[in-house]
C-alpha cells in the first residue's frame, strides 16, 4: 500500500510484492519442513504471497472507499501535504 500511495506504478508494485517469495524462500522452507506433514499444506498458502492476495486488498480498498486516493484520505487520514512529505522522503530520483 505505501508503494502505492507513493505513486509507484501497479505493475511495480505487484512485482515487488511478488518478489517476497523469493527472498523468504528459504526461511518459508525451513518453516514448512519444521513442521508435521499434516500441517505444511496449511501453512503453506500462509507463507507465501500471490497475485490474488494483493488484488483483494485493492478491491476492499475500492469497494470501501471507492478509490485508492479517498482510502488514503477517509480511511488513513492522510492528506496532500503528508503524501507530498512522504514522496519526498522515500522516493529516489
Amino acid at each position: 500500500m505505501l508503494l502505492t500511495a507513493l505513486g509507484v506504478p501497479q505493475a511495480t508494485v505487484e512485482a515487488d510484492y511478488l518478489a517476497s517469495n523469493t527472498y523468504n524462500a528459504a526461511s518459508n522452507a525451513a518453516e514448512l519442513a519444521s513442521l508435521p506433514a499434516a500441517y505444511r499444506a496449511i501453512y503453506q498458502p500462509l507463507l507465501a504471497v500471490t497475485p490474488a492476495y494483493l488484488a483483494s486488498g485493492f478491491n476492499t480498498v475500492k469497494s470501501q472507499y471507492g478509490s485508492f486516493a479517498d482510502y488514503l484520505d477517509k480511511g488513513l487520514g492522510l492528506n496532500a501535504r503528508t503524501l507530498a512529505e512522504l514522496r519526498a522522503n522515500l522516493l529516489v530520483g
